[in-house]
């Protein structure tokens, strides 16, 4: 697997390289070893802590320091704490809900919320780490590897340093840089680790036991902060912990013969946005040592790794960690078998999907390798069954609504998810939503969905404005059996039973109640890269309902509800948007109990949210969207209302006419959008949108 060259000048000197942690500032390691191989100096010894674990095993391995850089740079390492799993990943089944939390808390055994135990679980990070390394995956002994190799990390427990000098170089890695509170502990054998720097953030002394002549220490953790310049969380944290680090290293540093140390004082140790500047100022560090660095040891040809690792088959997968999941179910989820071969990019993908049940805080492959037999280890985290999830949200019509969302998954039954969601403020609701599931990514399932929810509801004048509001109350139940085919559709056959009323509280109004009970079928497709802001992929929703009168009714109905959305993306930052919606009672004559309401920013821009009622409605909608910089959407849009009272696709119905501008930004507390159009009247039309102003329970709903 590993094939080496190793063509040496005689020398009684061994070279020893120490490489320290530093978090994203750890990166100037590669331009420092980017002069070391450009002079060709033979390393025989390599020791690492945190990201100088990282960097200095792939060096251990045989990649040289350019090899390295393209690797970081290739990977999107700057989004390597980006544990989101995108909408377009989530299979079908999952996306029945639209969101409905800007934030979850965990909950623990008697549902009181609970504190993570660090801001990530590391989970992009390992699997990273794990494709990085994957050509060694058949070595343990890390003084088997083209250069001799050890890594430190601090057993969190006892407090001690711990020295890696076996095992699988992707999870020491990420013991070695477990950073407290910024990635959770890492486990292995029962035991716990996090960063090594709490220790030994230079370990000199490591490779002097090993059996360097000469040190070259390359130092970048960060000096203590002044108190001017503790002004947020991160950096107070980054200070607690340069504490032990900065006592340690000193000590280290009377060891090193040469110390390398980069001018990185302006850049963070948590931000991985300048990756190639802090590479180059590593560089530039390195240069300034050329004298000393040229008198050192070298090597005619340096030692390098074939990374070209055939496909693996396994005589046996076994899963480690998992609690409340069977070894079985987790096996199913990643798809792999044995005596099947698959390449390191089939295997991560295989990852990536059962990463995308959102089942495991976790999931990573671990390659045993004894008598030429090659053995997968799943190694997982789940996910906590109980979150309560925390929303907020506020529009052009409505003053600020809190949302709180209880989910239970597998925690009902095997294979189910319960969600009880509580709104209150401008809008006040109630629903529970429960899912019990035949299959995993196909199959059928079951759902019961009662609800109650009450809304104001307003009227207006034919210059927009507001004339008068009455309040609207609507409780009942959908229950219904489907079925679900991963990425492709899901269909539900449905009975519905509901009673709403309008009534005001204050003044004259004489309220209107009625009741409808009936049977119905649902459709949805979905392949949009995000709900909000998507800028490529498909959306399609339709309903059709009926209730005959008399029987559980008031009124035979007829109802059919259709919404379509199609994003063509024209490279990265620009996409064009067609969007379109039907809504049909099928009548001549205009349906006053339980009409559609239109208008408003994710509707038709030229009309308020529910500024129009009718029986029958269509929206045609044109927009070009642009995407400039990261989290920043902004759209051209152009729409047509078509309303009537007899669903005829004529001309003679009234057409509306309205085009408009909008400004999206995500933050992390949800969605920010303003918009302004201008109606055929030239009436001007203003919008405000914070949160999910959209109902998450849309495809459960009658």
């Amino acid at each position: 697997m590993i094939v080496l060259t190793v063509i040496s000048l005689h020398s009684e000197e061994k070279v020893g390289l120490v490489l320290s942690g530093g978090g994203a500032r750890g990166l100037a390691h590669i331009g420092i070893l980017k002069v070391i191989d450009e002079l060709g100096i033979k390393v025989d010894y390599i020791a690492g802590t945190s990201m100088g674990a990282v960097v200095g095993g792939l060096y251990a391995m045989g990649y040289s320091a350019i090899e390295i850089e393209e690797m970081i740079l290739k990977n999107d390492f700057d989004n390597i704490f980006d544990e989101a799993v995108s909408r377009e990943d989530l299979y079908i089944g999952q996306k029945r809900w639209m969101p409905y939390a800007n934030y979850y808390f965990d909950l623990d055994n008697k549902f009181r919320p609970s504190l993570p135990e660090a801001l990530f679980s590391g989970s992009k990070l390992i699997n990273t780490l794990f494709d990085y390394t994957y050509a060694a995956s058949n070595i343990n002994e890390f003084n088997e590897l083209p250069i001799e190799f050890k890594c430190v990390a601090t057993n969190i427990i006892t407090g001690k340093m711990k020295v890696f000098d076996k095992g699988n170089l992707h999870e020491v890695m990420r013991a070695s840089m477990s950073a407290p509170s910024i990635l959770e502990p890492m486990k292995l054998d029962d035991e716990l680790y996090i960063d090594g720097g709490i220790r030994a953030n230079l370990p000199s002394e490591i490779v002097k036991e090993m059996g360097a002549d000469i040190i070259i220490g390359l130092q970048l953790s960060s000096e203590l902060r002044s108190k001017e310049n503790l002004d947020n969380l991160i950096k107070v944290l980054d200070q607690t912990i340069n504490f032990s680090m900065t006592d340690n290293v000193k000590k280290s540093i009377d060891l090193c013969d040469i110390l390398i140390k980069p001018e990185l004082s302006e850049l963070s140790n948590y931000n991985f946005s300048n990756i190639k500047k802090i590479i180059d100022l590593g560089e530039i560090a390195a240069r300034k040592h050329i004298d000393e660095l040229n008198k050192l040891p070298k090597s005619i040809e340096r030692i390098f790794v074939d990374a070209t690792l055939n496909k693996i088959s396994f005589t046996k997968i076994s899963v480690a960690g998992n609690e409340h999941l069977s070894n079985a179910k987790i096996r199913e989820y990643v798809g792999l078998k044995t005596s099947t071969s698959y390449s390191k990019i089939e295997i991560l993908q295989a990852i990536k999907g059962a990463y995308n049940s959102q089942f495991f805080k976790y999931i990573y492959p671990v390659i045993s390798y004894v008598n030429e037999e090659y053995e997968l280890i799943l190694k997982v985290k789940e996910r906590n069954r109980k979150r309560l999830g925390f929303a907020l949200s506020s529009n052009t019509d409505q003053e600020v609504v809190v949302g709180l969302t209880l989910e239970l998954n597998n925690y009902i039954q095997h294979n189910s998810k319960l969600l009880i969601n509580a709104q209150i403020g401008d809008k006040n609701e109630l629903n529970v939503d429960y899912v019990k599931n035949f299959g995993k990514h196909w199959g059928i399932y079951f759902r019961a969905f009662p609800y109650v929810k009450e809304q104001r509801l307003y009227s207006y004048g034919e210059d927009h404005t507001k004339t008068n509001s009455v309040y609207s109350v609507e409780y009942g139940a959908t229950t219904g059996i489907g079925f679900y085919a991963r990425n492709s559709i899901i269909a539900e056959l449905y009975g519905y039973s509901f009673r709403s009323r309008l009534y005001k509280h204050i003044g004259e109004f004489v309220n209107s109640e009625f009741y409808s009970s009936g049977l119905g079928i649902k459709l949805y497709h979905e392949s949009l890269d995000d709900y909000i802001f998507p800028m490529h992929g498909v959306q399609f929703l339709a309903k059709l309902s009926t209730a005959r009168e008399g029987i559980y009714s008031d009124v035979g109905n007829k109802k059919f509800y259709s919404k379509l959305r199609m994003l063509m993306p024209f490279g990265n930052t620009f996409s064009v948007k067609y969007q379109f919606e039907y809504g049909s009672h099928f009548d001549s004559e205009e349906e006053e109990f339980d009409p559609f309401y239109i208008g408003g920013i994710d509707s038709f821009i030229g009309l308020y949210p529910a500024e129009k009622s009718a029986a029958i409605y269509k929206i045609n909608t044109i927009a070009m969207r642009f995407n400039p910089i990261k989290n920043l959407f902004f759209d051209i849009q152009f729409n047509v209302l078509q309303l009537g009272d007899i669903d005829y696709w004529t001309a003679e119905d009234d057409f509306f006419k309205a085009a408009g501008i909008k400004l999206g930004y995500k933050t992390f507390l949800g969605s920010l959008r303003i918009g302004a159009a201008l109606d055929e009247d030239k009436e001007n039309h203003f919008y405000f949108s914070f949160g999910y102003n959209f109902d998450p329970f849309e495809f459960s709903r009658r």
